[in-house]
């Protein structure tokens, strides 16, 4: 039987994976709304909460993951991967003369 908690994950996990598809979106097409206030947040939040659901799914009794654990797992890499190639592209453009 399954916890309240991993319940609470299988229902955050379907909006998290379009907030990241999202954000990849915007960092390819539209970068500039990924550097807004709002952006920043939404960008960092989602990272956070994917980690947080990550580990939750790690230490579930569960050896059987669902799809939607695993696709929340691949686009919080990515998101985060994301992350690190925007500071390194604004690390070597600021340092540019």
């Amino acid at each position: 039987m399954r916890s309240s908690l991993e319940r609470l994950t299988g229902v955050i996990a379907m909006p998290l994976i379009v907030v990241h598809l999202l954000i990849a979106y915007f960092w390819i097409f539209d970068w500039e709304k990924l550097t807004t206030e709002v952006g920043l947040i939404s960008w960092i939040g989602s990272i956070i909460l994917g980690v947080v659901i990550f580990i939750i799914n790690r230490k579930s009794k569960i050896s059987d993951r669902n799809l939607s654990s695993k696709i929340v797992d691949v686009t919080t890499f990515m998101t985060i991967l994301l992350g690190i190639f925007a500071l390194m592209i604004e690390f070597i453009t600021s340092s540019m003369p």
